[in-house]
């Protein structure tokens, strides 16, 4: 089972693309700085699920640039 759920995740992000790709730039990050964390205590141990708690949390949001809209 997901954790967060994602209907949690579309609270916050309401694109399931947004969701997957800030997710993914995110898990790379810590997969690069691993000690560069945002919440006190994660109940995953990979990248990817820590990224998708930070999002559920509102600790990252993506970047939208609307200039190409």
């Amino acid at each position: 089972m997901l954790y967060p759920p994602l209907h949690q995740l579309q609270d916050k992000i309401n694109s399931k693309y947004l969701i997957a790709t800030t997710a993914a730039k995110r898990a790379r990050e810590l997969q690069d700085d691993p000690d560069h964390l945002l919440l006190d205590r994660y109940e995953s141990k990979k990248t990817v699920g820590r990224a998708l708690e930070e999002i559920a949390a509102s600790k990252i949001h993506p970047h939208v640039d609307e200039s190409h809209f």
